[in-house]
């Protein structure tokens, strides 16, 4: 058993911490068999599941800006992509032709700076994912075990995710089914992860505007995209902007807040070790061992190649991640 399984372990024991113990209970975790526990990490792992609990250094820092932050994170795919600059995109499961249009393209937009997250329902999620691995990665959080692709109709866009370097995240056990009652639960989620929420479209009632206030609540920024009056699928997005959301009201406003434009540094490189290095971080893979990992280089001649990259300001380095742009 792993250090980190042994400090899991001891503290999820506190008996005044009550809502770790609640969630052992829930998710049908073993409070005392070790072996079972280690025979449960070794059977997540074969899945390719990482486990990170919030005692964990590579818990994402932002996630704990939020209320009642999960204890536990089953992540599948990516794990860089978690301390990436991400912007969350939510709405409708049953949306309009307008709304599922606005979805795809502002996320494809989005996706070539950030991370797109999202919850992988029907709708306005489905469509976000879609748009953001047409230019850039994306997170899909799910209501869900994270083996467990929720809707069965969004088997392939579950698969695709993974297969374009992006990465799944449930803070459930895997095997958990989806319920309706996890679907709230994971908004918070999907909100501690984004620098800011876009609503895209939403009815009076939906669970849309549950995350945006949640997101208003942690101090993170919301934006929503003016819908028809006349529509009831509009009036939850437009009572937003009225009380307050910054209104989303084309392509180029977008842009403009969020301070995207066409990269074209990557243009003027011509060594083929910095354009895989480059192409490595431009696909999620920021630490130094993912930059490894990725382009099949050498240690030393990576580490060579980044710090020439660094000088010449192709791209730029924070706390052992590496971001392109310098």
């Amino acid at each position: 058993m792993n250090r980190n399984s042994l400090i899991w372990m001891k503290e999820f024991l506190k008996e005044d911490n009550l809502k770790i113990l609640k969630h052992l209970k829930e998710n049908r975790i073993p409070l005392i068999d070790y072996g079972k526990l280690e025979e449960f990490y070794k059977d997540v792992e074969a899945k390719g599941i990482k486990i990170i609990t919030y005692f964990d250094n590579e818990y994402p820092e932002k996630l704990k800006r939020i209320y009642n932050p999960p204890l536990v994170l089953y992540v599948k795919g990516n794990i860089d992509l978690l301390y990436e600059k991400s912007i969350g995109i939510v709405g409708s499961r049953k949306c309009t032709a307008y709304g599922r249009n606005i979805s795809t393209n502002f996320a494809k937009i989005l996706a070539e700076k950030y991370v797109v997250v999202s919850g992988m329902a029907f709708g306005i999620d489905a469509a976000a994912h879609k748009g953001a691995l047409k230019s850039g990665k994306t997170i899909a959080v799910l209501g869900s075990g994270v083996d467990v692709a929720y809707p069965r109709s969004n088997v392939k866009l579950y698969e695709d995710i993974l297969n374009n370097g992006g990465c799944i995240v449930s803070e459930y056990r895997p095997g958990t089914p989806a319920t309706p009652f996890r679907f709230p639960e994971r908004n918070r989620i999907i909100v501690g992860l984004s620098e800011g929420i876009i609503v895209v479209e939403a009815a009076k009632k939906s669970g849309s505007l549950i995350t945006a206030r949640l997101a208003v609540e942690s101090g993170i920024d919301v934006y929503a995209i003016p819908g028809d009056i006349t529509r009831k699928s509009s009036e939850g997005t437009n009572e937003l902007i009225y009380n307050g959301a910054i209104p989303l009201i084309s392509e180029k406003v977008l842009k403009e807040i969020f301070n995207i434009e066409e990269n074209k540094k990557t243009k003027r490189i011509e060594n083929e070790d910095d354009l895989k290095i480059i192409m490595a971080i431009d696909n999620g893979y920021n630490t130094f061992e993912g930059i490894v990992s990725y382009t099949r280089l050498s240690t030393p001649l990576v580490l060579q190649r980044l710090t020439i990259l660094v000088m010449n300001k192709i791209i730029f380095e924070e706390n052992g991640r590496y971001h392109l742009g310098g």
